[in-house]
Order: C-alpha cells, then sequence, then structure tokens
C-alpha cells in the first residue's frame, strides 16, 4: 500500500512541494489546496511529531507579548483564536486564567491590570471590563492551594485550551488532502533538484521501505521549524546566514494542582503555565538556547526541577516531587533569529523569507501555534504572486471539523444529542463525547465501522475510551503508519496515565494484522514506542547517577 501511495507523487510537477508537516506546514499545504494549486506535503517523520506536539496546548491572544510592546502580534494573536474557536470547535476549550501577584513581584497589581484592560480592548467581538484585577480573598476562593503569603490579589481572564495540538495538525493536512494535496508522513528530503542555479524539486525517501522518488515543483516551501537551516543548508542557500534561533522549553505532567489555569512568574522572573489538561496539571515552560540533536529531545534533571521548585513555591501544599511525575516532554521553538538579544526578548511574531534564484524557495520562522493560519494566508499570498494565479483565500472560512463546511460564529459546540446517538451505536455516551472532542462531526465515520463489525467497540485500553474502530480508522484514514503514530498522534493513549503500559503490546498485535506486519516488525514497533516513552523519563537516570555521585 505504501509504495502504491509513492508511486502516486515520483516525477510529478506541482505547483508547491511544502517541506514540513508541522504546524505551519499542514497549515500552508491546506490554504494552498483550498485556492486550487497543486501540492504535495512532504514529513521525514509522523504529523505534528515535532514542535506542534511539544506545545503548552494553548490558543492564545499573547498576553505576554504586551511586555514587548508587540501590539500588532496580539491583535492577530485575539483575532486568530477567535476563528479558531469557530474553525474547531471540538478541539478548543475556554479556560480562566489567574495570574498571582505577590508582594515584591516584578509585575505588580496596577501594572497587571492595565494590561488585562488593554488585552480586553484589543480581544475582538468582546465587551470590555470582562478582564480585571480581584482580591486576594477572591483567587484563594477560586484557588485554595495557591501559596496566601504575601498574595496581594490576582489577575483574571480567558484564553483557550487546545485538546489536541497533533489532531488540529492532522485536520489540516486530511483537509488538504480533500481537496487534492498528495501528503505523505516519513518521506525524508534527501537532496534537491536544480535546473541550472533554479532549485526545481526534491529527492525523497521513504523511511520505511526505502523507496526513493523525485517531486518537482514550481515553488518549495521550508516549513520544518527548528530543521529549518539545515534544510537550506542542503539546498545550498544558508550562505553563513542563520534564519532560527532554537530555544528549548519542557513540560511535565503533574497530579492535578488548580481547576483554572494560572499563570505566574517564577523567582527569575520568567512566567511559567500550570494548565489543567485531562488528568493532569500541565507544567511548563522554560526558555533556554538550545544547540543538541533535534530528534532527541529530552527534559534534563536540572530543568525538571527548575519547574518543580517553582511548583511547589506557589502550591506548597502539594509538596510535589519528581516521583509525582507521570511524564514529562520537549520541545524546541524555531524563532527568528535576532542578533544579541536574549530569547525572551526575540519576536514570536513569523516570517517569511524568500530566497533562490526566480524567489521561489520560501522558509517559514516563528510561527506561532496560534497564528498558524495567518502565516499560512502570508505563505501562499507569496506563493500566488510567483505563480501569478491563485484562488482568494478560504481557510479561515471552512470548518477543520472533518467537513470542510462554512464556519459560524455559532458554532461553538458540534450539537450531539449523546444519549440518543450512544443507543443508536450500543456505545456508553462518554465514549460518544469524546469522539466528538476527537473528531468532530466526523465521530460517525469510525462509529459507522462498529456496524458493520461489532467487536470494534472493543476498549483498545482498559485505562481509556479509545476503542478497536479508531485503530482502523488510524491506519486506513489518517495515515499512521507506526505504533506510536497511533498511541501518541492519532489517540492520547500514550498521554494518558498508563502511557501505554496498559495497553501497547496488544495494540501492538491488533495493528500488526491490519498492517501485515510479521513478528519482527511488530517487536521493532514496540521497541520504538517505549523508546519514545523512555526519552520522557530521562530526568530520572541523570537524578539516579546524581544521587550516586554524591
Amino acid at each position: 500500500m505504501r509504495r502504491e501511495r509513492f508511486a502516486g507523487i515520483a516525477d510529478r510537477q506541482f505547483d508547491v512541494l511544502v517541506i514540513g508537516g508541522g504546524m505551519a506546514g499542514a497549515g500552508i499545504a491546506r490554504d494552498a489546496a483550498l485556492r486550487g494549486l497543486t501540492v504535495a506535503l512532504v514529513e521525514k517523520q509522523d504529523f505534528a511529531c515535532g514542535t506542534t506536539s511539544r506545545s503548552s496546548k494553548l490558543i492564545h491572544g499573547g498576553l505576554r507579548y504586551l511586555e514587548l510592546f508587540d501590539f500588532g502580534l496580539v491583535a492577530e494573536s485575539l483575532r486568530e483564536r477567535e476563528r479558531l474557536r469557530r474553525m474547531a470547535p471540538h478541539l478548543i476549550r475556554p479556560l480562566p486564567f489567574l495570574i498571582p501577584v505577590y508582594r515584591g513581584a516584578k509585575r505588580g497589581m496596577i501594572q497587571i491590570r492595565v494590561g488585562l484592560a488593554l488585552y480586553d480592548l484589543l480581544t475582538p467581538g468582546r465587551r470590555t471590563g470582562r478582564y480585571g484585577g480581584i482580591s486576594r480573598e477572591q483567587a484563594l476562593a477560586l484557588e485554595p492551594g495557591l501559596d496566601g503569603t504575601d498574595l496581594k490579589g490576582a489577575g483574571f481572564y480567558f484564553d483557550d485550551l487546545l485538546l489536541n495540538p497533533e489532531r488540529l495538525c492532522l485536520e489540516n493536512v486530511l483537509s488538504a488532502r480533500r481537496h487534492g494535496a498528495l501528503v505523505y508522513n516519513y518521506a525524508r528530503v534527501e537532496e534537491f533538484l536544480r535546473d541550472g542555479p533554479r532549485l526545481v524539486g526534491v529527492t525523497v525517501r521513504d523511511a520505511l521501505t526505502g523507496e526513493v522518488a523525485r517531486l518537482r515543483a514550481t515553488v518549495l516551501v521550508n516549513a520544518t521549524g527548528p530543521w529549518i537551516d539545515g534544510i537550506r543548508a542542503l539546498a545550498g542557500l544558508d550562505g553563513g546566514r542563520r534564519l532560527v534561533r532554537t530555544t528549548k522549553g519542557i513540560h511535565l505532567l503533574l497530579p492535578r494542582l488548580t481547576s483554572h489555569a494560572v499563570y505566574v512568574q517564577a523567582r527569575d522572573d520568567r512566567m511559567f503555565f500550570v494548565i489543567p489538561w485531562r488528568a493532569f496539571s500541565l507544567v511548563g515552560t522554560t526558555d533556554t538556547d538550545f544547540a543538541g540533536d533535534l530528534d532527541r529531545l529530552y527534559a534534563t534533571a536540572e530543568e525538571v526541577e527548575y519547574l518543580l521548585a517553582e511548583s511547589r513555591r506557589v502550591f506548597p501544599r502539594a509538596r510535589v516531587s519528581p516521583a509525582d511525575i507521570a511524564y514529562t516532554y520537549a520541545g524546541v521553538r524555531p524563532l527568528t533569529y535576532e542578533e544579541g538579544k536574549r530569547s525572551w526578548q526575540v519576536s514570536r511574531a513569523h516570517k517569511v523569507v524568500v530566497e533562490g534564484e526566480g524567489e521561489n524557495f520560501l522558509s517559514i520562522t516563528g510561527v506561532k501555534l496560534t497564528c498558524y493560519r495567518q502565516q499560512a494566508e502570508e505563505a501562499v499570498d507569496r506563493i500566488s504572486a510567483v505563480l501569478k494565479r491563485g484562488e482568494p483565500v478560504r481557510s479561515h472560512r471552512l470548518g477543520l471539523d472533518g467537513l470542510d463546511t462554512e464556519t459560524t460564529l455559532f458554532e461553538a459546540r458540534i450539537p450531539v444529542d449523546a444519549a440518543t446517538e450512544a443507543a443508536r451505536y450500543g456505545v456508553e455516551p462518554a465514549l460518544l463525547e469524546t469522539l466528538v472532542e476527537t473528531y468532530g462531526r466526523r465521530y460517525r465515520e469510525v462509529l459507522d465501522r462498529t456496524l458493520e463489525r461489532p467487536p470494534l467497540t472493543a476498549r483498545l485500553c482498559p485505562s481509556n475510551l479509545d476503542i478497536v474502530a479508531e485503530l482502523a480508522h488510524a491506519v486506513e484514514e489518517e495515515a499512521a503508519v507506526t505504533l506510536t503514530d497511533v498511541l501518541l498522534r492519532r489517540t492520547g493513549i500514550g498521554t494518558s496515565p498508563c502511557v501505554g503500559r496498559d495497553c501497547a503490546e496488544a495494540i501492538a498485535a491488533r495493528m500488526a494484522a491490519l498492517c501485515g506486519w510479521d513478528r519482527a516488525r511488530q517487536d521493532r514497533e514496540l521497541a520504538a514506542f517505549w523508546e519514545e516513552v523512555a526519552l520522557g523519563q530521562r530526568f530520572r537516570e541523570a537524578g539516579a547517577a546524581g544521587e550516586k555521585r554524591a
């Protein structure tokens, strides 16, 4: 099956070739396909497996950017946040935030009140006066676990929780495919093709079969995030000039500490989040320059202890320790390179950099999850200018719930009569609601499989609601080709409290039957998944080694 699909892109001429299947590349592929351009998208691993899956899981307006006086970026972020609410209502939830303010803090109550008033004012379609300051007593009533010592009050506002960034990326990929794009994961760019000085395509290798194909395109887009400068060097375009500054951020998954999101100043003046997500509190992030292996990222013992110490300070009664950490993850931001600035001073605005003979090579830097669609629109505007054709943009008008229908202001949630639908399919209402949160209005595509084969309603994992039908759907409809794809990026099993321990072997066996794997391939898939899980626990090894030395 993979060879047949791979043959579908070999030696084809496209208008646009997008390299990189994270949020930036997926958004560009979708926007270009919606404008009637012929598009190919290649990703060296799985879609969303890099920076996209390592985020703080927020769709936010960029409150912090007010400190950089980047009012344009804040306004853009708030506008795109509102659009994404309409485009992907199944994935996005309003989330109340508190900003505790302690005596002696760099950001006092007056500064917080002024900042939130401006944030409120810049929010499109909102009545002002919703955000502002609350008293110490009100803050402690909302979050009793906060340290009340020297607490002066708190800021209160709303941003949005993105339940599953990997799904948002995948919905863009699938939408691009429905509109004619050819999309391919596990296709690594090995070299660039030239016609004289002009770049005209790439050679890609299937990472799983070894098969090689040549793709030709009029415009090439480098949307590889932290790998941008490496791709530019491969294309012979770097010229010693850096476009990207890579900074590392880590997150911890701890037992639930709060019911609200808490955005708080650390002792070194950095800001970090404590976000309620599933059964956990998601704590992060850090922001340090990184020059290591981008394909082997993990949280160090030092980074973990930094976030733990700050969590204990803000929530002293929780007494969290390394033993309480379910897992960790680390990612790298592809910030636009700016000489002489500290990491927190670097603009978070995206940039489209045009290079190459005929200006047909675009590199995309500084992409924020919230603003990926706007970045894609700007990139495709440039592409259309090179091609001298392309239909008007409509990426903001079509929903990302699998049906590509027009969005409206009132599509805040997908209407589902859970009891009736659950009875129709013979499943529990909680499962139905979970499927809607994952697939949007495409949930019936999954459940319809169970009408033909009732055993598909069986659970994939005893600790999670996911069912066998989702595995078949992931393989047959969503380009899942490895066990790790399924556990980490098509379902949430690998990021649940069980972390796959209760089910990975059984799911691997089911997937082997679906995909025709032999026992050796099945064992390799399990080993690769456990290696990924082990990276999230790597900090424990370093901590134990340090204890032994002491």
